[in-house]
């Protein structure tokens, strides 16, 4: 998130208390340079919500860090329970270790796709955001 003044954790928590209000959903916000993590800080929010408040910001290298190393790869976006015990296989045990994977072995092992998936949490955006489509008119 490029170009957002002020304090992003802030930012995340207002989100999540007027969704709360209006919808009485309990939600976690997850904030991150790529599509993929930010999947990963919300995934992260709602574990250990008594420590977060619901809301977790990755875009500091050192919080993403810890993330990516207390993650197990298979919950990571993605992979799932074949592909994870592939992947454990290989001694690719937490996020950490797919971020670090060679991303031509995984394009040639997997798909492109978990290539993507890799990039993305090494920090690199391969996925667009998925934009809301204005409404469309009737005549």
């Amino acid at each position: 998130m490029t170009g957002m003044p002020g304090n992003l954790t802030e930012l995340g928590r207002s989100i999540r208390a007027k969704v709360h209000r209006c919808t009485g959903i309990p939600v976690g916000v997850g904030i991150a340079p790529t599509k993929t993590l930010a999947k990963l800080a919300n995934y992260t929010a709602k574990r250990i919500q008594a420590h977060t408040g619901g809301v977790v910001d990755i875009c500091d290298p050192v919080k993403r860090d810890w993330v990516l190393r207390n993650t197990s790869v298979g919950e990571v976006w993605g992979i799932g329970r074949k592909m994870k015990a592939h992947l454990e296989g290989m001694r690719i045990l937490s996020a950490k270790d797919l971020a670090m994977a060679d991303p031509w072995m995984l394009r040639k092992t997997f798909s492109v796709v978990v290539e993507k998936t890799a990039r993305e949490l090494a920090g690199t955006a391969c996925l667009e955001l998925d934009e809301v489509e204005p409404p469309r008119q009737e005549i």
